[in-house]
């Protein structure tokens, strides 16, 4: 991707969708925006089920239609709830504590650099004619070491003890994974 400060600019729609579904996930639990309040009751009237509620969310955010960036962004975040509910089969989408707010940005920049790479290491195996089944195990691999790398980023930023925005918050993860991996 060019080193981890090009890549980051390249991926800046990565930290911007993060910290959009972040800042959303937060308004949605605290209850601050009027117009988040009135259709956060409209969706859990409709009883959906917490992945039609999820895709929803998403379809709030980015809309249909965009750039690729966007859709890939788009892509990101639906895996990142879906990824989420993995792990804690039991979440609310609308009432998430921090830490869960920061695991699903943290998954969304994760996910949509894993799909970045997926691509890129598609043409490689194509042309080594790899096993599909091999395919499949490095790219799990890929998907591990990425998530791991994201997630101590994510940390790492919170723990710094400065206040910071949704936005600063996905970026400087983003751009200290990128470093991370630049290194490797």
């Amino acid at each position: 991707m060019g080193g981890p400060t090009r890549a980051a600019s390249r991926m800046r729609t990565s930290a911007v969708a993060a910290s959009s579904l972040g800042g959303f996930l937060a308004a949605a639990r605290d209850g601050t925006d009027p117009s988040i309040n009135a259709w956060v009751a409209s969706v859990r009237q409709r009883g959906l089920s917490a992945q039609d509620a999820a895709l929803e969310v998403v379809q709030r955010l980015v809309p249909t239609g965009g750039s690729l960036d966007e859709e890939s962004a788009k892509h990101a975040m639906d895996q990142a709830i879906a990824h989420l509910y993995e792990m804690e089969p039991d979440a609310d989408i609308f009432n998430l504590t921090d830490d869960q707010i920061a695991n699903v940005m943290a998954y969304t920049v994760a996910f949509d650099a894993y799909n970045r790479v997926q691509l890129e290491l598609g043409r490689v195996f194509e042309k080594l004619r790899y096993a599909p089944r091999l395919i499949q195990e490095r790219l799990a691999q890929v998907l591990d070491y990425i998530m791991v790398v994201v997630n101590r980023s994510m940390d790492k930023v919170r723990a710094g003890g400065v206040q910071r925005s949704m936005r600063e918050i996905a970026a400087a993860a983003l751009q200290d994974a990128l470093t991370v991996f630049a290194e490797s």
